[in-house]
């Protein structure tokens, strides 16, 4: 074991990027951790650079990259940040679990979990949905499946496109929101896979939670991995879309958060781990390093095509992601030139407003493309359209989260000055 250096502001935990809400500025209300919890601010940096890589993808995508380019590997796997995406709210969503459960960390109600999850999620996008079906305007939104859209059902066999939609599919609801499909699924399962964690948990000797923990996680990575390489008939789409066809990614990220409780509980962690924690600028460049490899050399950068090729693009990813997210969950403060660049504050403003950039890149890049703005600049389209992309989408996701999110999670609290009981059943955000 690795002894991780105690942390100032929280006894016998890491010296991360964690810190106690009482012990530091007020978080932004979209990422209020819950009460008696730390908040980890570095990981608003982590979801910019996810929403940034997504948006990217895209605007290469629309701008007409050409196939024998050299670099089309690595922006054709720029779906890499959905990846970061699923391991990342496995953590945040999952630790308040575990620490509740091992530390005895207040816990809330599952009501008020999904009250969170409900006014996280919804308002913006059905904001957004709406106002995207105004202009630039896109299909299905005003029809009789406007149920399918604002339901966030669009990735089940349940309904037929409408006309509009089967002429242009590109432009039917918002494309990107497959993968907050699959999010919402993971919300709705979470509390019940923490529930049976925590009873195959007790069974087990106290000193042997985390190893429990990993076996657990372990063998849903594993039962992940024939069901994300395999999307051929029309269950198999099924289940790729429900959320243990990406159980490695999830399960990464929920064993970061047990790691982490890990650490706070006895201020050590596994060698390789704690190896790595203490070397954040290793972590990093390893990451880029596989990243930048598998990209020229190795993955498809069509491996919808193949599902043995998208299995080592499952795995892969998962891999490069957590290797990314380890600065912002261990360390010693801000050391390193990860955590510098984590800490940013443009960074950390694009993380704030990440979900408006998530929800309207893609109609916005659409609909320029369609227009002709990659002919502004002929010998740079690519260039182009994503700077023009970019700056309409800051714009509609800093009013999505001035206008919308932040006054909408003033009520995340069920109750006006609502704590959750010590002892109620452990499902946090």
């Amino acid at each position: 074991m690795d002894q991780i250096r105690p942390s100032a502001s929280i006894p016998g935990g890491p010296a991360s990027a964690e810190r106690p809400a009482d012990h530091a500025a007020p978080p932004p209300d979209a990422f209020t951790p819950p009460p008696g919890h730390p908040r980890f601010p570095l990981f608003d940096a982590l979801r910019a650079i996810a929403a940034l890589c997504v948006l990217l993808l895209h605007t290469a995508s629309f701008s007409g990259i050409e196939v024998d380019s050299w670099y089309l590997g690595l922006l054709a796997n720029l779906d890499i940040g959905v990846t970061m995406f699923f391991l990342i709210s496995g953590f945040l969503l999952y630790r308040p679990m575990v620490a509740a459960r091992v530390l005895g960390a207040p816990a809330s109600s599952w009501p008020a979990y999904a009250w969170r999850r409900f006014l996280r999620i919804a308002p913006a996008y059905w904001v957004a949905l709406t106002a995207l079906a105004l202009f630039p305007g896109i299909y299905g939104v005003f029809t009789d499946n406007w149920w399918v859209y604002y339901g966030l059902l669009q990735n089940y066999p349940i309904y037929s496109l409408s006309a509009d939609c089967s002429a242009d599919v590109l432009r039917c609801g918002i494309n990107p929101v497959w993968s907050l499909g699959i999010e919402v699924g993971f919300y709705a399962t979470l509390p019940l896979f923490a529930w049976g964690m925590g009873r195959i948990a007790a069974r087990a000797r106290p000193s042997r939670w985390f190893t429990t923990e990993l076996i657990v996680l372990g063998l849903v990575g594993l039962a992940s991995l024939p069901i994300a390489t395999r999307f051929g008939t029309e269950l198999e789409r099924l289940l790729w879309y429900l959320p243990l066809g990406h159980g490695l990614w999830f399960g990464l990220g929920m064993a970061l958060a047990a790691a982490s409780v890990m650490a706070q509980q006895t201020g050590a962690l596994p060698r390789g781990i704690g190896w790595l924690a203490g070397r954040p600028g290793i972590a990093w460049g390893a990451a880029i390093g596989i990243y930048v490899l598998a990209g020229l050399a190795i993955l498809d950068p069509f491996p919808g095509n193949s599902g043995s090729r998208y299995g080592v693009e499952y795995v892969v990813f998962g891999l490069i992601a957590a290797l990314l997210l380890l600065p912002a969950v261990f360390g010693d403060g801000r050391t390193g030139v990860p955590k510098r660049v984590l800490a940013s504050p443009v960074l950390a403003w694009l993380g704030l407003v990440s979900y408006g950039i998530f929800l309207y890149h893609w109609p916005i890049a659409f609909a320029l493309s369609r227009v002709g703005v990659t002919e502004w600049w002929p010998h740079a389209p690519f260039l182009v359209l994503t700077v023009v992309t970019l700056a309409l989408t800051l714009a509609c996701a800093a009013v999505s989260y001035y206008l919308v999110e932040r006054p909408i999670l003033r009520f995340k609290h069920l109750r006006r000055g609502e704590t959750p009981r010590r002892g109620s059943r452990p499902v946090l955000e």
